[in-house]
């Protein structure tokens, strides 16, 4: 008998698609998945302060990229 379901976490494959496109779609950022409980990570190199954002999803991701960008006036 099972003792843990992981039907609702998506495959390493479409979870590296993902970040691969958010990639491609914000040029200037580095995304990942981190270790610790599967959370994804974005990085902005080149930014001073240092800017890092994280999410349990690719859409917070990716609404964390915006927000940050927005907060600091960036631009892609």
């Amino acid at each position: 008998m099972p003792t843990s379901s992981h039907h609702d976490e998506p495959a390493d494959d479409e979870r590296s698609t993902t970040l691969a496109a958010i990639n491609r779609s914000y040029p200037p950022w580095q995304a990942w998945e981190g270790v610790i409980a599967g959370l994804l990570y974005a990085r902005r190199p080149n930014c001073s302060p240092p800017l890092v954002v994280r999410s349990t999803t690719a859409a917070g991701l990716l609404h964390e990229i915006e927000r940050a960008e927005a907060e600091r006036g960036l631009t892609r």
